[in-house]
This record gives structure tokens, C-alpha cells and sequence, in this order.
């Protein structure tokens, strides 16, 4: 009987152990496989566009049918027309409620340029969808999430940084891109390619870039309870990140205040604006009531010279949050000192975006020094790991029969990019 018990055990533990590799190779395949879907253009109205290949050829697919190819001596010219999409080639013209022109390799990639437009033509890795909206266009980039990730490090961080920083960027990027593919769904795609998301501008062929991002391949950030962190990130924090329930609806145990002397002699560290006087205190008692005729009330609006950030103008009443302050007077940020000079005010800033989180130019600065690109994450974000995305999906499925989900609660808000 003992016998027999061992075995069943054995056969048991055997079974598992296979259910679990197969589990860890499904999520592994899904992971390599996973692309984000990028609603492109959002900074302008598209009226019309000519796609063209840059390598590679596609599939040309109007409501679902093949209609023809996009080879590389011929454009696909899209515009609306009656309620419709009307699109032409040499080799075709028809009209089609979307259109899709889908890759027939994996490295194919398209050129786009707007009718109309002074826009440089861009190239994009992956698939296109072209629907309607209203007269407009609406255009999606359906690409691999390491294309996406390194077309975000091209255009939020640019050429000639340290490998190192390339590489938090790319883990940066990628786990911001997975927390937030639910912002825009009900327009029909994940994230957008602006600010509000991650600037993304199309393919990079930077090679130090793509090497940063093979490197880092499917690697994520998660906080204790292996769920994916809100990875923001700002320009320039001025020597001092914040909370991020300084900034925005909700407290997170991983975006936590440090100090961070590493930014301080890079390009966004220090700003200056002058504003007139009587325009400054017309603001404060119009937005936020503040009584100007008390001198005494105003003596800190008009001279404040803060030894840390603050959140509000301080000794002011009632209270003016400076978040605000920096958003209705496009500052650079929200960490400033006012002096008055005759009938000015004059700002003196430091730092450029929200700065919660990641600080680009403290981390190449860091990145520069020697210091590797797990131990710039860490400085910046507290209590987290650094994990592949397979691991994340097992154990989520572990997971799934064990947590319910919450109800009633609304997400925060978290902001990408500079601002």
C-alpha cells in the first residue's frame, strides 16, 4: 500500500509539474507575442493619407476581405467620401467601412504621410487599421510591444544615451504601456501617442536603442504583490520627486518622495519666468480668492523661498495648489520660488514635468557614472521587482480563483512622458 501511495504521489506531482510547464511555456508564447494597440496621429485632424511599403509588403484588407497587396512601387491613397472610406492604388480603387493592411512578414513595415500636412513622413513597424470618424480618419498601429518600446525610447528620450539608460527606459516604457492599455478602449484602441500616454513617433532603427530593448526583452516592473507599477516618468525633478498622491488621486506604495541630487547640473534642471505683478494677483484672486487688498495674506505670493517642494502656496488662504498653478500658467513645474522686482514677480523654478516617479535626466546622469539600470529603477521606485512578462501571467492565473476583483473603485489617473 505504501507502495502504491508513493507512486499515485509521484504521478501526482508529475501531472503538475507538466501542467505547470505547459502553463509557463502558454504564457511565455503569449508574452513574446503580445503587440499594443496605438491610436497615432491624435495631435492632428487626418483628412486623407498615402501608406506606402518600407519593406517586407502587406495584405490589403477592406471589412474583413482581401482586396489586393501593398507592394513596394505602389501607395494606398485613403480619404472619406459619402460616409465612406475611399481608397485607391494603382492597382485598385473601392470603398470599405475600415481598412486594414495587415504585415506578410514579421518586419514589414509601412510609411505614412498626411495628405495636406507639412508633417515629415513617418514609418511605422506592424499593422495599420484605418476607420472613420466623422470626416476625420482614425488610424492604429497594431505593433509588437518591443517595436512600440523602442519607438517610445526614440522619441522620449532620443539619440546618444548610456546603454544602461536605455535599458531602464525600455523597462519604464513597456510596463507603462501594459498599466494603462485600457485608457482609451472606448475610442477604439490601448494608448495614444502622445504626452497623455508616451510620445511615439513609429520605428526607430537606432542600434543602440534595439540592442537596449533585446536586452531587456519582456521585462517589467512590479510592486510586492507582482502586479504591474504605474512606471511614471517626468523630464527633470528639480532635486526632489513626489509622491504620487501630491499630484493625482491616489497614494501607491512604489511612487514614494526621494531625493535625487543627480538632475541638478542637467539641461531642465533650473527655469525663470516673470509674470507683471498686478496680472499675478489678479489671477490668485479670480481662480482662487484670495483676498489682494490684505498685505498680509499676500506676503507669500509675492516672496516665497522654499526650502523643499511644497504642494500648496504657502500661508495663503484659501489654499492655492501649485499643480494647478503650474498647469494654468504652463510652467515648467510646480517647484518654484517667487521673488517680486518692482512690478514683477519672478519665478525661479527647478525641474521640468510633474515629478512623480522616474527622473530622465537624474537616471542618464546616473546611467553615465557607471551605475547599472536595475539600481537607477530602484532609486526611483520604491519596494519593486524587476520580472519577465511570463511570470506575470502565471501567476495571475494562479491568482485568479483566489482574488475577486474591486468593485466601485475608480483608477487613478498617472501621466506619462514630460509633463
Amino acid at each position: 500500500m505504501a507502495h502504491r501511495a508513493a507512486g499515485s504521489f509521484a504521478a501526482v506531482m508529475t501531472r503538475a509539474f507538466v501542467s505547470y510547464f505547459v502553463t509557463l511555456l502558454c504564457a511565455t508564447a503569449l508574452a513574446q507575442t503580445r503587440t499594443v494597440h496605438v491610436g497615432i496621429l491624435r495631435d492632428r485632424q487626418v483628412d486623407g493619407i498615402v501608406v506606402l511599403s518600407a519593406g517586407g509588403g502587406y495584405n490589403i484588407m477592406a471589412d474583413g476581405k482581401k482586396v489586393g497587396e501593398l507592394l513596394s512601387n505602389d501607395g494606398l491613397r485613403v480619404s472619406t467620401a459619402g460616409g465612406k472610406l475611399q481608397a485607391k492604388s494603382l492597382a485598385a480603387s473601392f470603398t470599405a467601412g475600415y481598412i486594414e493592411l495587415i504585415q506578410k512578414v514579421p518586419l514589414s513595415a509601412f510609411r505614412l504621410k498626411v495628405l495636406d500636412s507639412k508633417m515629415a513622413e513617418r514609418t511605422y513597424p506592424g499593422h495599420l487599421r484605418i476607420d472613420r470618424n466623422g470626416v476625420r480618419l482614425q488610424l492604429t498601429n497594431h505593433a509588437s510591444m518591443e517595436d512600440y518600446t523602442a519607438g517610445v525610447i526614440q522619441s522620449e528620450a532620443g539619440k546618444d544615451h548610456n546603454a544602461e539608460y536605455y535599458k531602464l527606459q525600455a523597462v519604464a516604457c513597456r510596463t507603462y504601456a501594459l498599466t494603462n492599455a485600457r485608457k482609451h478602449l472606448p475610442e477604439g484602441f490601448e494608448i495614444c501617442d502622445e504626452v497623455h500616454c508616451q510620445v511615439y513617433r513609429g520605428r526607430t532603427s537606432n542600434p543602440d536603442i534595439l540592442a537596449a530593448v533585446a536586452a531587456t526583452e519582456d521585462m517589467v516592473l512590479v510592486d510586492a504583490r507582482i502586479k504591474l507599477i504605474h512606471a511614471t516618468f517626468h523630464s527633470n525633478c528639480g532635486g526632489e520627486t513626489l509622491n504620487a498622491e501630491d499630484v493625482w488621486s491616489k497614494s501607491e506604495p512604489y511612487l514614494r518622495a526621494v531625493v535625487d541630487s543627480f538632475c541638478m547640473q542637467e539641461p531642465h534642471a533650473v527655469w525663470t519666468r516673470t509674470i507683471g505683478k498686478a496680472d499675478w494677483l489678479a489671477y490668485l484672486n479670480k481662480k482662487w480668492k484670495v483676498n489682494t487688498t490684505d498685505t498680509n495674506a499676500i506676503a507669500s505670493a509675492l516672496n516665497m523661498e522654499p526650502n523643499r517642494r511644497n504642494l500648496y502656496l504657502p500661508n495663503v488662504q484659501p489654499a492655492v495648489p501649485l499643480e494647478d498653478v503650474r498647469h494654468d500658467w504652463k510652467l515648467n513645474s510646480g517647484y518654484f520660488a517667487i521673488h517680486t522686482i518692482g512690478e514683477n514677480v519672478v519665478l525661479e523654478g527647478r525641474g521640468f514635468g510633474h515629478g512623480v516617479g522616474l527622473c530622465q535626466e537624474g537616471a542618464m546622469h546616473m546611467a553615465r557614472t557607471g551605475m547599472s539600470y536595475t539600481d537607477i529603477l530602484h532609486h526611483y521606485f520604491t519596494d519593486v521587482h524587476l520580472v519577465d512578462l511570463s511570470a506575470i501571467d502565471f501567476f495571475r492565473d494562479e491568482n485568479a480563483v483566489q482574488e475577486k476583483p474591486a468593485t466601485g473603485a475608480s483608477p487613478a489617473t498617472f501621466e506619462g512622458g514630460g509633463n
